[in-house]
């Protein structure tokens, strides 16, 4: 395969490891894990056409490409997060409906931190409101992280397929 002919993806494949593969990735922004078709080129230089299924999960890692020269993985750029740690359940219930209103996704990074990407105009809003329990950090923003109000949609989807 060179590098100037486009890879057409329309399904993920299963993942069969071999010797010797050129390992490259498709980077990705955290908004961006939910487009349904991505063109772009990878790390290497390949010309990618993303037709993502719809159950698919582009999470970190995740190969989405695979021939006896190469394997494609997806890799997640980490981002400025706004992150809040705190171990008092109604402090992060306000922050969650704080930044709910906003429409912005919401990720648990471990048990006594949730983080959301940097927002110019609420950074200094909730720092006023939470002090020093906000602050910013680097994290990749995974969608195995996100917190829904009606329960975490890749758990579900993992679950489904067992």
């Amino acid at each position: 395969m060179q590098n100037n002919e486009v890879i057409r993806i329309d399904k993920l494949p299963v993942v069969q490891p071999f010797n010797n593969q050129e390992e490259d990735s498709l980077v990705l922004e955290w908004y961006e894990v939910n487009r349904t078709i991505i063109k772009r080129e990878s790390l290497a230089g390949r010309k990618i056409h993303l037709d993502k299924p719809s159950s698919a999960v582009l999470k970190q890692g995740l190969v989405i490409y695979q021939d006896a020269n190469c394997v494609i993985r997806i890799f997640i750029k980490p981002c400025t997060c706004m992150v809040l740690q705190s171990s008092n359940m109604e402090v992060v219930g306000l922050f969650c409906f704080d930044v709910g209103n906003r429409h912005l996704p919401i990720y648990m990074i471990d048990d006594h931190k949730i983080a959301i990407a940097y927002d110019g105009r609420l950074f200094p809003a909730l720092q006023q409101k939470y002090g020093g329990a906000v602050t910013l950090a680097n994290y990749r923003l995974d969608p195995s992280q996100i917190i829904n109000c009606y329960g975490n949609i890749y758990e579900q989807n993992i679950k489904t397929k067992k």
